[in-house]
């Protein structure tokens, strides 16, 4: 453990430079500046010794340096709590006096002690952040912060968040849009259904400030509308929360409850068993999703199969009036046949058909030809790397990190000096919306030289 102040202050500097932020490439976008804010959050709120006031609540829920981050009214809406701007502490307790009786004076000599301290994470946290987020970001977009003497130095990171906001990601009808959609992101399973209920409270509260407003209808129609889709639950189950009173079913907390705990005794029963819970193990709603793979496949092959026992009761019965005539028994068996090439030719066609379905690019670890539908994945705008040319696709995509280089790949390679490289210039049905207005793309096209 650091001994000293100084140590504790660098010891937790270099703790948050060891964890670098999310790169942006280009003029930050709104959603650019939603992400570099949450990381920094995050890493506050993990900050532990904090021992001022208002980063605490009477429930005991801590919040460690949030307030440094997001800022006076957004941590009051959040958390009901109000950020008093602290300064440093002296090197000694004033309040302690020649009079102070000495078990008094050695408690308060100890308490006094941890405020330092506390002070010392605060400083060596807010300066690695700023670090951190200068770094993500081109000097381009806060060199308005830079001070003719100090440079940087007395830069804040919440003074970096709302300079990004008020000039280069202002909260627009663009921006609202994108924070409501993704307020109604689906839930896939991937996070537990506990954590997707919380989400749906937390982002509610927050987007709140931003003049969004989601109803408590709104988010229960929502919430339950995943619980379908999800095939999680069984019928029984789900008739069970429909005949529940009226004012149980309009209660979004009502509902977390009845979900989440068939949830936990799916979970206690599968570890009780020991894994092996059999047909109605708790499983995600993605999973279930990908289970259902394939029934429009088994549907249609079932109806053949159900066609073809027919035709052969037919057959069965048309041979019986017929045996006696040769020629009509060859007639038939030549209909048989054919109608049994065209099923052979029916499932090869149908199986051909599903085979591209499943190489479709647009779903995940697709190939095959790509369908004309709008790309919706990141670039790294601005980019260029030997093997894929301009704006490549990815985050941090350049010739120096590319993971799939083609033969003769030169990692030197750049826009301005591309040594023979890739000029491939993709299209706007292949550039994702929101990074069409980047600066080195919209209205451009690759460079002739």
């Amino acid at each position: 453990m650091p001994s000293s102040i100084k140590e504790i202050e660098n010891t937790t500097y270099e703790s948050v430079r060891a964890a670098p932020f999310t790169k942006i490439h280009g003029r930050p976008s709104r959603n650019d500046y939603e992400i570099l804010k949450k990381e920094a959050s995050d890493l506050a709120c993990e900050l532990d010794d904090i021992t001022y006031a208002w980063s605490r609540s009477a429930t005991g829920d801590e919040y460690g340096l949030l307030a440094e981050i997001i800022g006076e009214d957004e941590y009051d809406h959040l958390t009901g709590l109000t950020w008093i701007q602290e300064t440093e502490p002296s090197n000694y307790d004033p309040a302690i006096t020649d009079a102070t009786a000495t078990h008094t004076r050695k408690r308060m000599e100890q308490e006094w002690q941890r405020t330092r301290e506390t002070w010392a994470i605060r400083k060596g946290f807010l300066r690695g952040v700023a670090a951190n987020m200068r770094d993500a970001l081109d000097e381009k977009w806060y060199s308005q912060l830079k001070h003719i003497h100090t440079a940087y130095r007395n830069v804040t990171p919440l003074q970096i968040l709302e300079h990004l906001n008020s000039r280069w990601c202002p909260l627009d009808v663009h921006a609202k849009k994108k924070l409501k959609q993704d307020y109604y992101t689906e839930w896939d399973g991937e996070i537990h259904l506990t954590a997707f209920g919380k989400r749906l409270d937390d982002e509610q509260i927050r987007i709140e400030r931003f003049g969004i407003t989601i109803s408590d209808e709104d988010k229960l129609q929502f919430y339950l509308e995943q619980m379908y889709a999800s095939n999680t639950f069984d019928k029984k189950e789900m008739t069970e929360w429909e005949n529940k009173a009226e004012a149980i079913k309009d209660d979004f907390d009502e509902a977390k409850l009845y979900f989440e705990g068939l949830v936990k005794d799916y979970e206690t029963y599968e570890q009780n068993s020991g894994g092996t819970m059999g047909k109605h193990k708790y499983d995600s709603a993605h999973q279930a999703k990908e289970a259902d793979k394939g029934d429009e496949l088994r549907e249609y092959i079932a109806k053949i199969a159900t066609a073809a026992v027919a035709r052969e009761a037919k057959q069965d019965e048309l041979t019986a009036n017929l045996r006696d005539s040769a020629a009509s028994k060859s007639k038939e068996i030549e209909a048989m046949a054919l109608q049994i090439k065209q099923l052979t030719d029916a499932v090869a066609l149908l199986a051909k058909t599903n085979s591209n379905k499943e190489n479709d690019p647009n779903k995940s670890g697709g190939g095959g030809n790509r369908e004309k539908k709008q790309y919706t994945k990141p670039r790294t705008m601005g980019g260029y790397c030997w093997t894929h040319g301009f704006h490549p696709a990815g985050e941090n995509h350049t010739s120096a990190n590319c993971t799939w280089k083609k033969e003769g790949h030169d990692i030197a390679a750049t826009w301005a000096t591309r040594n023979g490289g890739c000029v491939h210039w993709p299209p706007p049905i292949r550039v994702r919306m929101e990074d069409q207005t980047h600066s080195t793309y919209a209205g451009k096209t690759a460079p002739s030289s």
